[in-house]
């Protein structure tokens, strides 16, 4: 199965939900913004979320500053 992640294409070997797919790769943070085929993906729906096959995931990430 392969999504999208922020433009680069990325293979998964098992389905996974958006939760497991966050902390395979370092990115479960207070900060960021998911929107997966340009959908907002509220933190609360992480774990519920299954990722499928071409899922195009955006990670925004929230920067502090002035």
């Amino acid at each position: 199965m392969n999504v999208i992640l922020n433009g680069k294409k990325i293979f998964l070997e098992k389905k996974l939900s958006l939760n497991d797919f966050l902390i395979m790769h370092n990115l479960k943070e207070n900060n960021i913004v998911i929107e997966i085929n340009r959908n907002i993906i509220t933190k609360s729906l992480w774990h519920d979320y299954e990722l499928k096959n071409n899922d195009k995931i955006e990670i925004i990430t929230a920067v502090g500053g002035g």
